[in-house]
């Protein structure tokens, strides 16, 4: 079976989910709500290999426990971002929407998450635990970088100074890569490189 990819816009804020399909398995990244939509899109044939958040912010995170619930499959974050989805303590930071599931951390670099092996880039500035996660063509960039736009970095762990080292380092990215980012329309390195204002600013400075 061919790989195929989903795109759920929900949520209060149109989050994207994302259900990526290859070779009978399933990755979802980012059930910000819905679990049951999300889950109308995986087959009975198909196996779900696990829940990747790119980072702990409820609009991202709400729908994972439920749909851990339905489908018992492992959850992984950056452990930078834990303290935004631990139930004993998230609302202290006005976040309400707690993981009470076990985490799986993920590490910078390469690593297999069930069938599907992923390169995990540590990207902080919207949040100190952001990711962007890389599987073939496909990067998966959470609220980092969006299509024209970035990330907030005014809200808890976010920072200007870390946001500009990780576009930076986006930047050197294969030009081709497709960037599916948490909200709006899909985009590619190449494009924002040459149309989104911030990473002009940064490439001509």
């Amino acid at each position: 079976m061919r790989m195929k990819l989903d795109k759920l816009p929900i949520g209060l804020y149109d989050e994207n989910v994302y259900v990526l399909h290859d070779n009978g398995h399933v990755l979802v990244v980012d059930p910000g709500a819905c679990a049951k939509k999300i889950l109308s899109c995986i087959s009975k044939d198909e196996v779900l290999d696990g829940i990747i958040l790119t980072h702990g912010h409820e609009d991202h995170t709400a729908a994972c426990d439920d749909l851990c619930d339905l489908m018992d499959c492992p959850v992984y974050m950056h452990e930078a971002d834990y303290v935004l989805i631990d139930p004993n303590g998230s609302r202290h930071y006005g976040y309400d929407a707690p993981v009470y599931h076990e985490i799986t951390w993920l590490s910078e670099g390469k690593m297999d998450i069930g069938s599907f092996p992923v390169t995990v880039y540590h990207t902080p500035g919207h949040t100190s635990g952001s990711v962007c996660v890389k599987y073939r063509n496909l990067l998966f960039s959470g609220d980092t970088l969006f299509a024209s736009s970035i990330g907030r970095t005014d809200l808890f762990s976010g920072s200007e100074e870390e946001m500009i080292s990780s576009l930076k380092f986006l930047m050197t990215l294969p030009k081709d890569l497709r960037v599916l980012p948490g909200h709006g329309p899909e985009t590619t390195i190449g494009n924002e490189i040459m149309k989104n204002p911030y990473l002009y600013y940064l490439n001509v400075n």
